[in-house]
């Protein structure tokens, strides 16, 4: 049995130059289809994505930045804040907004819990007086009675 050599090598070649060639195919259209999006303006932008995005000036260098996220100075250059200090900074304003909604909430509970007892109170002094009412009824239906 005889093998030819430059047959199976040729063929070797197609086959990988025809899977390179899908490969390649896919990948451009793949890069076409889930293309990062084209905005034309930073307007457009700041909609797609829900934030509101200003023009901030600082030593005539421009930034389109959220309302909100500093431009700082660091080793010499303006830029805005990095994205883990923002987040961290967004996520403190939230802990800090929490904390205060959970002491306005704990001092209403509180406030709340005093009046039930207030009126725990009354209605246990009413009921005494009801009682005693009672009883005082009674015996002068008893006393009336012959």
């Amino acid at each position: 049995m005889h093998i030819n050599m430059k047959a199976l090598i040729g063929d070797a070649m197609k086959n990988v130059a025809g899977a390179l060639l899908l490969f390649f195919v896919f990948f451009a259209l793949a890069r076409a289809v889930f293309s990062v999006e084209e905005f034309r303006s930073n307007a457009d932008e700041s909609e797609a994505y829900n934030v509101t995005r200003v023009q901030k000036v600082v030593d005539g260098h421009v930034f389109w930045v959220e309302e909100d996220r500093p431009i700082e100075k660091v080793a010499g250059l303006y830029r805005p804040m990095d994205m883990d200090s923002y987040i961290q900074l967004k996520f403190s304003k939230l802990q800090k907004q929490l904390d205060d909604l959970a002491n306005k909430t704990k001092a209403r509970i509180d406030k709340l819990e005093g009046q039930v007892g207030n009126l725990t109170q009354k209605v246990d002094r009413w009921e005494k007086k009801q009682d005693a009412w009672l009883k005082n009824a009674q015996n002068i239906s008893n006393t009336t009675t012959p």
